[in-house]
């Protein structure tokens, strides 16, 4: 059964969205003010969050009745958050056209905040709420999956039962999740809201990895905010990820190997091929390490070659991994971490992540792990 990371980090998924402010005369009449319980004198934060990080449009303090209002706010689209610290904070999606009201407990802002008057903010803590409380019963199937396998070591009839079960439960609520975000983008294809329901969904439910999804959402946004900020970044993401998407050529890597010599994605035409992004420090990335070894042995000499492409910074940390987990495949890194160029080319925000080729360098599958690889391999090589 595989173990996924559920993780809803604002700033990485803000990486992807730009930092220019809108153009043009912004409308006024911007309010956002409220009550939180518990006050101690705070200090709060309004940030808007982009590409270039975390920058502060207004400050305020709570007074001795926890009430609070932003007087010099009057921010375009986008993503913001209001922080009392940098582990105390609400997510927020305001417009300058909002009067936004917002309650909670100063002592745990995040998970008791609660907000009126932007309609987007209303949907964007829904989905998120929705979306946690499904990631925590994926990640309990999990424990109790690991807490059962250690207490019957050995056992391998139970263990193979419980792993069918375990697995089950476990697609079926991701199923069910992926489900509700469709219908949340389905519903609201040009709301910013859409962007985050697509960030959470798993492409390995779709056939097209929800490109489809993303397309809708690009057009309905593109239509409604021509001229936003936030919007052309997305638009130009979708873009990218066309570039990557099933039926397309993957584009040229040309890196240097551990050895120094440049390698090219396409010397390897003629074979299947899985271009594998990963790194050194990655744990997920490591864990898979066993599968891809016994997938490659299995259908190397049949056809299949593996085209690692590491996103680490220290030369010794990747070629340490190689050695250690016995990758012995072909390997090739610019050493630019998460600004890579072949990171930047191909759109990725989160390994490992996976492109499956045909012998013409066409991408056939994408996103799919050793058990999804091994799978699809097992129909393509005879």
């Amino acid at each position: 059964m595989k173990r996924a990371i559920f993780l809803f980090s604002a700033a990485v998924f803000l990486a992807s969205c730009g930092n220019e402010k809108e153009q043009g005369t912004r409308k006024s009449g911007f309010e956002l003010k409220g009550k939180l319980e518990n006050p101690g004198g705070e200090h709060l934060y309004l940030e808007e969050m982009t590409a270039q990080g975390v920058h502060v449009t207004d400050t305020t303090t709570l007074d001795e009745n926890g009430e609070f209002s932003f007087l010099n706010a009057n921010p375009s689209l986008g993503f913001y958050r209001l922080r009392i610290t940098d582990a105390n904070f609400a997510m927020l999606i305001l417009d300058s056209t909002q009067k936004v009201e917002l309650t909670g407990n100063a002592r745990d802002l995040g998970n008791t905040f609660r907000v009126k008057g932007s309609p987007e903010s209303e949907l964007f803590w829904t989905v998120n709420e929705t979306s946690k409380k499904s990631f925590q019963k994926c990640d309990s199937i999990l424990r109790a999956f690991e807490a059962y396998a250690n207490l019957n070591k050995g056992d391998n009839a139970k263990l193979e039962q419980y792993n069918k079960e375990a697995e089950l439960a476990y697609t079926t609520e991701s199923k069910g999740l992926n489900n509700y975000l469709h219908d949340v983008i389905n519903k609201n294809p040009a709301s910013l809201v859409a962007i985050v329901a697509l960030q959470q969904l798993t492409p390995e439910y779709s056939e097209d990895g929800n490109l489809s999804y993303f397309k809708l959402v690009d057009e309905a946004l593109m239509k409604k905010y021509p001229g936003s900020a936030q919007v052309k970044a997305f638009h130009l993401g979708v873009e990218s990820m066309l570039k990557t998407a099933v039926g397309a050529f993957a584009p040229e890597i040309s890196f240097p190997t551990p050895e120094g010599q440049a390698l090219a994605l396409s010397s390897l035409k003629g074979k299947y091929v899985i271009v594998d992004f990963w790194a050194s420090w990655c744990k997920p990335c490591r864990a898979e390490s066993p599968a891809m070894v016994k997938l490659y042995d299995k259908y190397h000499s049949k056809g299949l070659e593996i085209f690692s492409v590491s996103l680490d910074e220290k030369k010794e940390s990747w070629m340490e991994a190689i050695k250690s987990d016995n990758l012995h495949w072909n390997h090739v890194s610019d050493l630019g971490g998460w600004q890579s160029a072949a990171a930047k080319s191909y759109g990725i925000t989160s390994i490992p992540q996976t492109y499956l080729l045909d012998k013409e360098g066409k991408i056939i599958a994408k996103g799919l792990r050793s058990e999804g690889l091994a799978a699809k391999l097992e129909t393509l090589i005879k």
